[in-house]
């Protein structure tokens, strides 16, 4: 039986929010590199994370179609596949293999209320825009892109033997001093931490069977020219829909049109600002010390180990074009952005810290990743750099932004 969201939160909060919050200080500041490397394995491998195992689902769906299949359509051709998978399921033609039609249909089904910001009831769902799902597929095919489920099976190990290794240590105390300590952790470890993701997609669910029905009340509000476009409803609040719906004279776009221009003025900042003060200027800290730096070093701060070189793409949404082996920059991700860290080289953020979810999903597929980097003013696309996940620096090596 699966526990209530009030259960989750409650597990979240008593039981694991502590303990993740002191192995991650473990894991940066550890004593010595031993404690470090160590509690770098006891951050991440949790069997039964609702996140993994819908990643794992869309890795595995995305090859049972044919790699030569994929490459037929470039990201700009998704509306092609999708006909064609269209026609196939309707029985109009009968060109794709069986097995992935079959398990495409299950994936829609059961994980159809994912998507793009998922908190968001703006946003668009696999379960209404085909072209977002083929793109993520598109995303988790190709013979670079490693099996999530392998990785995790690798992290699973990891951590146990961690475990193992500190429960045996503890033993050889005197008095076994700390054994139960560990002992009770090692539980949390495994059978508890998995829940850390679990309310986010409980919530996505909720969310996304709410959109459906907004969708269905626009479609009528469209057809009756009282909204201009699909997505103008989600520049009224629930109590405006609700009015509209009761009272036809209503006229929706007089108050939708400031609302939307302001919305989309807002989408061309290149910024995100961490703070406001009351004047509206935007204060930052102090920059980092580059003194000691070699040109065309960039320093920000280090939020998952490891070293990789690629092509910066820049992104502003998941849904942007992003090519197998590219550096993924944006300001921030959610676990709309997830897909992308399978097919990534590294990350490179603007903005967060050790404990966003770019930094843990960069370390949970092993991914480098580094943070507070001015990622719109110091980088361009096609850009060849190195992302040092261990020191926290990205290195420009070439220039050179044709991709």
């Amino acid at each position: 039986m699966e526990p209530s969201l009030t259960e989750e939160m409650g597990i979240i909060f008593a039981g694991i929010l502590k303990l993740s919050q002191s192995m991650d200080r473990k894991r940066q500041f550890g004593k010595t590199e031993e404690e470090r490397l160590e509690y770098e394995a006891l951050c991440g491998g949790y069997e039964g994370d609702p996140l993994m195992e819908l990643n794992i689902a869309m890795y595995h769906l995305a090859n049972k179609l044919e790699l030569d299949v994929w490459k037929q359509y470039g990201f700009d051709k998704m509306p092609a596949l999708a006909e064609r998978i269209k026609k196939n399921i309707d029985g109009v033609i009968s060109d794709l293999p069986m097995d992935f039609l079959a398990e495409y249909n299950t994936f829609v089904e059961n994980h159809g209320w994912d998507g793009e910001d998922q908190l968001f009831v703006s946003s668009p769902r696999y379960q209404d825009d085909t072209i977002l799902l083929l793109a993520r597929l598109r995303q988790n095919s190709g013979s670079q892109v490693k099996d999530p489920s392998i990785r995790l099976d690798q992290n699973v190990k990891a951590r146990k033997r961690v475990q193992e290794l500190q429960a045996e240590r503890a033993k050889s105390n005197f008095l076994h001093i700390g054994l139960s300590k560990v002992r009770h952790r090692n539980e949390v470890l495994d059978h508890l931490m998995w829940v850390r993701n679990a309310p986010k997609l409980r919530l996505s669910r909720i969310i996304g069977a709410l959109r459906k029905a907004v969708l269905k009340i626009q479609e009528d509000l469209v057809k009756e020219k009282r909204l201009d476009a699909t997505g103008d409803i989600f520049h009224l609040d629930p109590t405006e829909i609700d009015a509209a719906v009761k009272d036809p004279t209503i006229d929706l776009m007089a108050v939708v049109r400031p609302r939307k221009a302001i919305f989309e003025r807002a989408l061309r900042a290149t910024e995100c600002p961490m703070l406001i003060d009351s004047r509206c200027r935007i204060l930052k800290p102090d920059p980092p010390d580059s003194s000691n730096l070699e040109p065309g070093v960039l320093l920000g701060v280090a939020v998952a180990p490891g070293i990789a070189t690629g092509r910066v793409r820049i992104l502003r949404s998941p849904t942007d074009r992003f090519e197998e082996g590219e550096v993924l920059v944006t300001t921030v991700t959610s676990p709309a952005w997830t897909p992308l860290f399978i097919s990534a080289s590294c990350i490179v953020l603007q903005v967060g810290g050790v404990l966003q979810h770019g930094a843990l999903c960069a370390r949970e597929y092993g991914k480098p990743a580094v943070s507070n980097i001015d990622v719109f003013n110091l980088l361009e696309n096609g850009m060849l750099v190195t992302v040092d996940g261990n020191k926290g620096t990205v290195k420009i090596i070439a220039e050179n932004s044709i991709v």
